[in-house]
């Protein structure tokens, strides 16, 4: 009897580990997830950013504008040297002469190809090469009068007779003119600034520009005072240098209107006034206001 309870506890006791053993190696072994699962849980789930639409870029880098332009020059000595002459006029006004804008004559002279040197005239034409800089070839067709029947001061001499005091300048003396014209060609470089003055959606500038180049007027002079006849031929007389600023709109994508003032200097050391190889000298100073419409290509 006693024999068979030993046998029963014996029996009891291994029944208890064996059930005791897996229970305690559960709980101190980690649980091992499966690699997707636990990748699923490490890796974030990634933050969406808002698309951004960028826009497509103008391709159209190079422009064309056509204008018209006034002026206002300051006073010159003009010096005038040849045969049986060399005497200097001190302080000689000159005005502009730009063609009367009326409703009849904007498609007769204004817009008229075949009477383009009429109005006093701007040509340009430029190449954007950065977004907010251009490099532009500029003509600019001024027209340059001198008043007559000015009282100006005269010294040097005419014909062997010195000259002192003052004279008047009248048709019969003198008609000194760059009517056709004043002709500025210069390269210009351009900087400009985006603004929103006409509302968002409108593209505008601002700018500003240097420029700098010959001058090959056709001069209208005759001497009257010594018997030369009339003298107009184009010829390079001299140099000009100037600075601007201005605003420019587009319209309608590929078109603009554009405005812009400029201050400029004139030197111009041999302009032809007869054909017998007489000459004049002078330097002065202008003002310039211009408006244009242009197109980009």
């Amino acid at each position: 009897m006693k024999t068979s309870y030993t046998a029963v506890g014996v029996s009891s006791l291994l029944a208890s580990l064996l059930l005791a053993v897996p229970a305690c190696w559960a709980q101190s072994t980690p649980t091992t997830l499966p690699a997707a699962r636990v990748a699923q849980q490490q890796t974030a789930a990634p933050t969406e950013k808002p698309t951004v639409t960028t826009p497509t870029p103008d391709v159209r880098k190079w422009s064309f504008s056509w204008g018209w332009n006034r002026e206002q020059y300051s006073s010159s000595d003009i010096h005038f040297q040849g045969a049986g002459h060399d005497f200097t006029l001190a302080n000689v006004q000159a005005n502009d002469r730009q063609a009367e804008l009326t409703l009849a004559n904007i498609f007769q002279t204004y817009l008229n190809p075949l009477r383009i040197t009429i109005p006093q005239t701007n040509v340009r034409l430029a190449y954007q090469y950065a977004d907010n800089t251009a490099i532009a070839i500029n003509l600019d067709h001024m027209k340059y009068v001198m008043a007559t029947d000015q009282l100006v001061g005269i010294s040097g001499a005419i014909n062997g007779v010195a000259q002192s005091g003052n004279q008047v300048l009248t048709t019969n003396f003198l008609t000194y003119e760059h009517t056709d014209g004043l002709n500025v060609l210069s390269v210009e470089w351009e900087k400009q600034k985006p603004v929103n003055w006409l509302g968002a959606t409108q593209h505008a500038r601002v700018f500003g520009l240097v420029g700098g180049g010959i001058v090959v007027p056709k001069s209208n002079v005759e001497l009257g005072v010594m018997g030369r006849p009339r003298n107009d031929q184009f010829h390079l007389a001299g140099y000009s240098a100037h600075i601007g600023a201005g605003f420019e709109a587009d319209f309608l994508k590929r078109f603009f209107v554009r405005t812009t003032a400029k201050m400029g200097y004139v030197d111009l050391p041999d302009v032809w006034t007869s054909a017998q190889n007489d000459k004049a000298s002078q330097t002065f100073d202008y003002k310039e206001i211009i408006f244009a419409v242009g197109a980009r290509f």
